[in-house]
């Protein structure tokens, strides 16, 4: 091979001298972007030393421009959620409707059950007297008469037979001589009666408890049996409006009517915490589920989205952001720089190759064009 001349010589002299310093040049900025992490002979590494600028503008960027309530609605659109809500919504009411439901009191944690049965028996009170305003009140009295002209109205040609039958008649017969029996024997221990009351009291007891609770039960018995081939018309025709709507006031406003009132409250609260609730979607029809999802569904939605902006006010993402990034180390910094801009920084590098590779060229040519010139 024959020997360069000196004028080649000088050119790959030149281009292989910029080629060097281009891409070492380049190569050394790529490595003080990161190096030295910590502060050496003055120098610092670019990204280290503006780590607080580098999280603080990651964090204003994220939740500025990245991370906006606009763009996380338009994600969960995108994203098919409110499909993904409709589905899980009917699927859940349909489980719900389905399952079979204990008690209240099985339901609720014990100490919510005992909160609840306290809440429910503090009230027989206020049922008594709100029961007491109901029925001394006007509006109740006039609701009575109204009651009593009905019933008279509907019953007027109804037979009492057929309401009392043979069965009934033989109820209400016991029931009347069990009720006579207790207000005799009340009756005994009343004092100051009359001498006529002890000659019948005496009477009475000749004919011994039995005997009288027979008779009453008999002659109760014959008077209803006398009473069904009557209607109920004729049966309440000596009796006034006037003096039913005064009994009925009589009983509803008695002191026992009261206890009635407030003991039927008190069984109701428990009945509504030992109810077995059973299975829900019996009472509904059978698309109820679909059509409880449809209603909720865009209630359920609208609610999401509405919360999105307070939440992310809330939340501080610019913040979030910035004390995770301050909180990474300058390696794993580096890294996840890397990991992003390595194939960019290799081209800085050769390209910093290839650039003095063309300086070293055209240094020899400017050389060479001056040289001739002289």
């Amino acid at each position: 091979m024959a020997d360069l001349s000196p004028a080649w010589v000088q050119f790959l002299l030149n281009v292989v001298v910029g080629t060097i310093a281009g891409g070492v040049t380049n190569a050394v900025a790529v490595w003080m972007l990161f190096h030295p992490h910590e502060k050496r002979f003055g120098f610092h590494g670019a990204i280290p030393k503006n780590k607080a600028r580098l999280a603080k503008s990651v964090g204003r960027t994220v939740g500025e421009r990245l991370l906006t309530a606009d763009d996380i609605i338009r994600e969960l659109h995108a994203t098919g959620l409110r499909d993904t809500i409709d589905a899980k919504l009917e699927t859940y009411f349909a489980q719900l409707m389905e399952r079979e439901w204990g008690s209240l009191r099985s339901l609720l944690p014990e100490t919510v059950g005992a909160e609840l049965e306290r809440t429910l028996a503090g009230l027989g009170q206020p049922v008594a007297e709100a029961w007491a305003r109901e029925v001394h009140s006007p509006a109740f009295e006039q609701r009575m008469r109204g009651f009593v002209e009905r019933v008279r109205g509907e019953l007027a040609f109804l037979p009492v037979g057929a309401v009392l039958t043979p069965e009934r008649q033989a109820e209400l017969a016991s029931q009347a001589a069990e009720i006579a029996s207790a207000a005799i024997a009340e009756a005994r221990k009343e004092e100051g009666r009359s001498a006529r009351a002890r000659i019948g009291d005496m009477v009475l007891r000749l004919a011994g408890a039995d005997r009288t609770r027979a008779f009453v039960e008999k002659s109760v018995h014959e008077a209803l049996g006398k009473a069904g081939s009557r209607t109920w018309g004729e049966l309440l025709e000596p009796v006034s409006d006037d003096e039913m709507v005064r009994w009925l006031l009589d009983a509803a406003r008695s002191p026992r009517a009261a206890e009635l009132a407030v003991g039927a409250a008190g069984s109701l609260a428990r009945g509504i915490l030992e109810q077995p609730i059973g299975r829900v979607g019996r009472f509904l029809p059978a698309d109820a589920a679909s059509r409880m999802a449809a209603v909720s569904a865009p209630a359920l939605w609208d609610w999401l989205v509405g919360q999105i902006p307070g939440f992310l006010d809330t939340l501080d993402v610019q913040g979030m952001v910035e004390r995770k990034v301050l909180g990474f180390s300058t390696q794993r910094l580096e890294e996840l720089v890397r990991d992003v801009t390595q194939k960019e920084l290799d081209v800085i590098v050769n390209l910093g190759y290839v650039l003095g590779a063309i300086i070293g060229a055209l240094t020899f040519a400017i050389g060479r064009l001056a040289g001739s010139g002289q």
